[in-house]
């Protein structure tokens, strides 16, 4: 990982988490959600760790944001996050929801690029396959499914 070691975690405390993860929880008692949270990516670790918490929802991260020191989509924030809201996960069992937190940034667009332009481009693509089936998700009982976007 060329210059991950130099990267240093910046604090991201989103005040919306707590909000969002307080308006989610009342749905979620009842069971079988699948909470896609499509948001800001810091954001979106908040809430699944909230909801974590809660013993509401267990937490899925598809986040393949490279962690380079200068890449297009900044990973300082989403590091601090990821290190700061692993503390609030519950320990590992089953639980009657599932978050799965998408990184809303994936697909920045980069208008007029120079070739001095040294950034990497970590911003990525999700296909299909990252995401379980209908199938399989209805296996695991998964019955509805909620998503909060980036506005």
């Amino acid at each position: 990982m060329p210059g991950a070691h130099d990267i240093a975690p910046q604090p991201a405390d989103s005040p919306r988490a707590a909000t969002l993860a307080a308006e989610l929880a009342p749905t979620l008692t009842h069971g079988g959600f699948l909470v896609l949270l499509d948001l800001e990516p810091n954001l979106g670790v908040q809430v699944a760790a909230r909801l974590n918490g809660l013993r509401l929802a267990n937490a899925v991260l598809l986040l393949p944001r490279w962690p380079y020191r200068e890449a297009i989509l900044p990973v300082e924030r989403l590091l601090y996050s990821l290190l700061s809201e692993s503390r609030r996960l519950a320990p590992e069992q089953p639980l009657p929801n599932v978050a799965f937190v998408v990184d809303a940034e994936r697909g920045r667009p980069v208008i007029r690029r120079s070739a001095m332009d040294r950034r990497a481009d970590n911003r990525y693509r999700l296909s299909p396959a990252d995401l379980p089936n209908l199938a399989t998700l209805r296996a695991r009982g998964v019955r509805h499914v909620v998503k909060l976007s980036a506005a």
